[in-house]
């Protein structure tokens, strides 16, 4: 029975292979394995095989102006255009013309509809974000459609037991800015946990915010800081995978590939899927194509 883990890595784009391009200057083994021994660059060409396809994605959706997260979220969890529902581009949050989808047609929802309800988000929240989301009422698009599909969103405990990862995947800034007793663990340990849930569900997602915000030059962060921690996190996944495991790692819009500048680029961004189901993805052109494959792969 196929179960497919969904690692959505932030703002990550396929950009020119320049030497300001961080995905073609450093050594990335997991990512070029993902890629067919590719780097992940615009030149890169696409993977269709049974079991392994890593292709391009139109994240722009035919509309003017920089992709933001909030509506290409939207558009690669639920399969619907949210910029067209929105009229442009929107972000952080996603605009309120979406939260209907989100609430109705994101891949958990779909995924019910098809009778698969062991349905995980491994996320782990801090109590101050569900007070800050209750008194704002902005949640992100993972946590909006997970909470309206009924996925439970995990807290510090589950961090505790190792039942849940934190956003940047070690939990050093889970340490360091929310509990100074937390333990942080390698890349590779986090690897394996995720793939340890990932293992009591269908489907799993997990999400990596860390990519964007280092291509922003935001909180001290550097592509350089983050793309090798993501790299060993998806290479012991990788190496410790099982055949029943479908991989599936794709993005929202380009930012971390242009480090030069702090906004987001209108650059393809990457999908990969790798294991059984693979064969699903391999005509996916943009980010409205991702829910629809997922549900396939699990329905077939």
């Amino acid at each position: 029975m196929t179960r497919v883990l969904f690692v959505f890595l932030d703002g990550v784009g396929l950009g020119p292979p320049t030497e300001h391009n961080p995905l073609h200057t450093l050594d990335l083994p997991a990512l070029a394995a993902l890629a067919g021994g590719q780097r992940w660059t615009a030149d890169a060409e696409p993977v269709r095989q049974p079991a392994h396809v890593f292709v391009p994605l139109d994240a722009t959706l035919g509309a003017e102006g920089l992709p933001q997260s909030g509506t290409g979220q939207t558009a690669l969890f639920t399969g619907v255009d949210a910029v067209a529902l929105h009229g442009r581009h929107y972000g952080p949050y996603p605009p309120t013309a979406t939260h209907e989808t989100l609430r109705t047609d994101s891949v958990y929802n779909r995924l019910q509809r098809n009778g698969i309800e062991s349905l995980a988000f491994a996320n782990a929240y801090p109590e101050r974000f569900f007070r800050a989301m209750e008194a704002r009422g902005r949640w992100t698009a993972t946590t909006r459609m997970a909470r309206a599909a009924g996925v439970r969103l995990r807290t510090a405990a589950d961090l505790a037991i190792g039942h849940a990862l934190p956003a940047d995947i070690t939990g050093e800034r889970w340490r360091r800015h929310l509990d100074p007793d937390h333990v942080p663990v390698s890349p590779a340990e986090a690897g394996r946990r995720l793939l340890a849930l990932a293992r009591e569900c269908r489907f799993t997602l997990f999400e990596y915010p860390y990519t964007d915000t280092a291509g922003h030059g935001r909180d001290g962060l550097r592509p350089e800081h983050v793309l090798p921690e993501v790299d060993a996190f998806l290479g012991e996944i990788l190496r410790q995978r099982g055949e029943t495991d479908l991989l599936v790692v794709s993005s929202d819009h380009g930012n971390v590939e242009r480090p030069t500048t702090k906004s987001h680029t209108r650059n393809p961004v990457p999908l990969v899927a790798l294991g059984p189901g693979a064969e699903a993805f391999a005509e996916a052109t943009s980010l409205l194509d991702v829910t629809p494959a997922i549900v396939r792969a699990l329905t077939a």
